[in-house]
């Protein structure tokens, strides 16, 4: 799959719809209705895990994203309520976001990056990291934001593209997204990590609990467009 697709509510939205066409007579107001009240739903539940989050989130990025001062210095995304501190901005004219239209509206193409890399845990167990001095390889970064959920996603992507004449907001946490020399650290709320699943693939062998906000450190050595 070349582009990042997997956001939210898509996957609410398609679950409905993948079940409405085996079907041989859809109701379509009672699916839009089915789809209204899924959204309603998880949206519940997201904004009851951000309640109890939302402290421990808060309390990680004051004690772990400061200045050369030793200073708190990080912004929270209102979008997102990701927390997140650019340590480099990186070369913009390195790389340009792109996106195509697909099913539903336009999507990003997916680039291809290597990347230095490090999760944790809150208090600062180490779950998964790249390899000291050989950078994780991705041809095309969909499968890593399908391993390690939504918080890549809107890391990875700008704000705003523009292109065909129009602008097209993605709702990514920087002006430019993630480019060559970017690094940044964040910390995000659990159901745009792992959510309901336990994470035991890291490379240090540590488990990460379902509903487990996490924190990632990403640095970009190259970026270029991706492949199938």
């Amino acid at each position: 799959m070349k582009n990042i697709t997997k956001l939210l509510m898509a996957f609410l939205c398609l679950g409905v719809l993948f079940t409405a066409c085996n079907k041989d007579n859809i109701d379509y107001d009672a699916l839009i209705r089915q789809q209204q009240e899924a959204i309603k739903k998880e949206k519940a539940r997201q904004d009851s895990l951000y309640k109890d989050q939302a402290p421990l989130l808060l309390e990680y990025a004051k004690q772990n994203f400061k200045d050369d001062a030793g200073q708190a210095n990080y912004v929270v995304d209102d979008s997102t309520k990701i927390i997140y501190q650019v340590l480099n901005p990186g070369d913009k004219t390195s790389y340009t976001y792109k996106a195509q239209l697909g099913n539903g509206g336009y999507v990003i193409t997916s680039p291809s990056v290597t990347i230095n890399f490090k999760g944790q845990l809150l208090n600062g167990t180490v779950f998964d990291q790249s390899k000291e001095g050989t950078p994780s390889n991705y041809s095309n970064l969909s499968p890593a934001i399908n391993k390690y959920g939504g918080a890549w996603y809107y890391a990875f992507i700008p704000k705003v593209i523009s292109q065909d004449g129009r602008e097209l907001k993605f709702n990514g946490l920087t002006s430019s997204g993630l480019v060559k020399g970017s690094k940044i650290r964040f910390v995000a709320p659990s159901y745009l990590g792992f959510d309901e699943k336990e994470f035991k693939d890291g490379s240090e062998k540590i488990t990460v609990p379902k509903n487990t906000p996490v924190a990632y450190t990403i640095e970009i050595t190259t970026i270029s467009t991706g492949s199938n």
